[in-house]
């Protein structure tokens, strides 16, 4: 079925402080290390919310902004650094200049974008005019979208700058923003200096991942790759060994994407040893000695690496290689200093050499993402929209949370094979419909 044709109108654009100023003892919000290593480039996602009735959709659309707008206003006075600017690669300036928020109208229904849904087109329900805080040191941080449907139904795109955000706190920003609009007796508080309390920053300036060359490839492909709860059970099975006792739902699918993207390019390359390495993100807050919540600001986040060029591909090798580096990792701030320099050096040069086909997997999972109620229901579905990265997986859960969506990026000639390939046919759906 051939997607609806989404056009997207901007109604209003404005600029949404902080309700109460910034104490003048707090204007200056310093990066942990951490926060150093990653870039100024934006994460994203966008939240789906259905009509769930005829009460429901006739929601006044002003009103509904209104709440959203006062709601995000009161957020940012405890995410004031936010509303701020990327002074240098040590600190924020917390100024109250503000996020961006812009109210849309689209042009058809909610249910024809989910019933089949073209990431291409998803791009429009996020900001299209975002100028990378690193470019100038004056962009904004924060963009919000609200876009609303002829059926009364609303997609809210976000994107927060990488800079002082990863995937959790991401999720805790709009959880706490969702309980303030719908005004929940009992709302979180963001642990804004635990990072850097943690892990200080440093004074000079070192190689980060802005020095590291980030490729746009405009062959790339996206594709949503869907595990039910029953088909990751099976591969767990799969997997499961003498040596490999209760793998995780998220190291399975790694391993099996991995092992699948690996396949595609050898056939492509016409060698069956061409070396791949895959990198995948690790939360850190409940690695420390002294665990943090979810509710610790920033990026607590470092990575594995793992290299694989052997000539037959077996899942129980990948996994066990991934175990390896996790067993491994050493969570004091001078070992993850120095893994996280490792992983940019390596980065840098497979890129440079182009001889390593190198894998970057995030997860998403078990972070409560489909908890942000704004007082309208929650979310049926959240999506990213097609990055055009080469060679990146990012997982999330489905909206029970027993299953998991793989979004894979890979440039086309390897996803034409990949998404064909029988074994991940056996486990996995490609793009299915989300209605």
């Amino acid at each position: 079925m051939a997607s609806v044709t989404m056009k997207v109108e901007i109604v209003s654009r404005e600029t949404i402080k902080p309700s109460s100023p910034t104490p003048s003892n707090l204007t200056t919000f310093q990066f942990s290390l951490l926060d150093q290593f990653f870039p100024a480039t934006y994460i994203h996602s966008i939240l789906f919310y259905p009509v769930k009735n005829d009460t429901n959709r006739h929601i006044d659309v002003k009103k509904r902004c209104h709440v959203l707008k006062t709601s995000l206003s009161k957020t940012l006075t405890m995410y004031y650094p936010f509303a701020g600017r990327i002074k240098n690669h040590i600190s924020i300036d917390c100024t109250d200049e503000g996020a961006t928020f812009i109210e849309t109208r689209v042009n058809c229904l909610l249910s024809d974008v989910l019933r089949n849904p073209n990431f291409d087109q998803f791009k429009e329900l996020q900001s299209l005019e975002v100028e990378l805080p690193a470019a100038t040191g004056t962009g904004t941080l924060l963009f919000v979208q609200a876009n609303f449907f002829e059926c009364g139904g609303l997609a809210i795109g976000v994107r927060l700058v990488h800079k002082i955000a990863d995937a959790t706190t991401f999720m805790t920003f709009m959880k706490i923003w969702a309980s303030i609009a719908r005004e929940a007796d009992e709302v979180g508080h963001p642990e804004l200096f635990a990072g850097a309390i943690l892990f200080p920053p440093v004074v000079y300036k070192f190689p980060s991942m802005d020095d590291v060359p980030h490729i746009q490839d405009e062959s790339c492909v996206l594709k949503r790759l869907l595990f039910t709860a029953s088909s990751i059970d099976a591969l767990k099975a799969k997997i499961a060994s003498e040596g490999i006792e209760k793998p995780t739902r998220v190291e399975s699918i790694t391993a099996l994407i991995w092992k699948c993207a690996m396949t595609a390019s050898r056939s492509i390359k016409g060698t069956c040893s061409r070396p791949s390495s895959c990198t995948h993100a690790v939360n850190l807050r409940n690695r420390l000695s002294t665990p943090l919540s979810e509710y610790s600001f920033g990026n607590i986040l470092t990575a594995i690496m793992t290299e694989f060029s052997e000539t037959e591909i077996e899942l129980q090798s990948l996994v066990l290689k991934l175990r390896k580096e996790l067993k491994e990792l050493n969570v004091n701030r001078e070992e993850i200093s120095n893994n996280m320099k490792k992983l940019l050096e390596t980065t840098s040069s497979g890129k440079e050499s182009g001889v390593v086909d190198a894998y970057y997997f995030s997860s998403w999972c078990r972070m409560s993402m489909y908890e942000a109620d704004f007082g309208w229901g929650k979310p049926t579905w959240i999506s990213f929209i097609n990055f055009k990265a080469p060679n990146v997986a990012s997982f999330v859960d489905t909206r029970e949370g027993d299953g998991i969506e793989a979004w894979v990026s890979l440039r086309e000639d390897v996803m034409a094979i990949l998404e064909h390939n029988e074994e991940l046919l056996s486990f996995a759906s490609v793009n299915p419909s989300v209605i």
